[in-house]
């Protein structure tokens, strides 16, 4: 038997408009100003305009001639390329990679992607990666690039306020070796003033153009994206698919929003739905 709060949690989370969950709500019992507040803290869908494109860097160790073969059957667009920073929108580039540790070191990376139709050609990518064998280990990272061409600076400048203020419960749910400055490829921005920026040039100056920060500033100028650079390597595509939402819900919420103080909790990232926070939960859980 399910408590009211389970079929609550339930009704919040289940697929449908407002209408269909208010219509839910009345057949529970609750009373008028009960069902007002439920719905109020229901989180706002975000618009067509308000999608970004996303991309990603997965770093790990897998043998060419295999993973040639696997991308192969999977109908998955690859290159074998020389160290670059070249976008593109149709392949993924196999890269050389000097930080990895062990032995076949590349860098998957993938081309620009958008939406569903985004997702599921990352999805196939992980398929493909994980019948290959791919292995990652403490010198790899998962990188995640979301477009901020259209940001403006306040949006821009929010967003490195606001992964500020939640970088203490965004540790607890990656590895111990990306937690706080445990990794030299990215760094904390705890200690870092941002209260002075009123430019995107600003951020780069005030964390002195260095790019190895949890959150890149370097990468606008080049790709015009923000890059997450904090998550543990990994190839499991729920894990890839949660932390690239992750990171498309801070932009689109720092578009008018900033944090005034640090988050304490999970349970209190303003962006997420119950579902959301309950998987960042469980991998806090694991990683504790």
């Amino acid at each position: 038997m399910k408590t009211l709060n389970e079929q609550v949690d339930e009704i919040k989370n289940m697929k449908g408009s407002k209408a269909t969950k208010k219509a839910a709500f009345i057949k529970l019992g609750l009373r008028k100003y009960e069902i007002e507040l439920l719905l109020s803290e229901l989180p706002k869908p975000i618009r067509e305009s308000h999608k970004f494109t996303f991309g990603v860097e997965i770093e790990c160790l897998v043998a060419a001639s295999i993973m040639r073969e696997c991308a192969t059957r999977n109908a998955m667009p690859f290159q074998y390329e020389g160290y670059n920073h070249t976008d593109n929108n149709h392949y993924y580039k196999f890269v050389s990679d000097s930080s990895i540790m062990g032995s076949n070191p590349i860098e998957c990376v993938s081309p620009v992607l958008t939406g569903k139709a985004g997702m599921k050609s990352l999805e196939t990518c992980c398929k493909a990666l994980n019948e290959a064998n791919a292995q990652v280990n403490r010198s790899t990272g998962l990188h995640v690039h979301i477009g901020a061409q259209n940001l403006s600076d306040e949006a821009y400048i929010n967003v490195f306020k606001n992964y500020q203020k939640l970088e203490r419960i965004i540790d607890t749910f990656m590895a111990r070796s990306r937690r706080a400055n445990n990794s030299r490829w990215c760094r904390t921005l705890q200690g870092y003033d941002f209260t002075w920026c009123t430019t995107k040039s600003d951020i780069l100056d005030a964390m002195n153009g260095n790019r190895y920060f949890k959150v890149n500033a370097c990468s606008y100028s080049r790709h015009r994206t923000i890059e997450f650079r904090q998550h543990q390597g990994s190839t499991d595509f729920e894990k890839i698919s949660n932390w690239v939402n992750f990171c498309a819900k801070l932009v689109a919420w720092s578009k008018k929003n900033v944090l005034s103080s640090e988050v304490s909790s999970i349970d209190e990232i303003p962006f997420l739905t119950a579902k959301e926070k309950s998987f960042f939960k469980s991998r806090a859980e694991v990683l504790a």
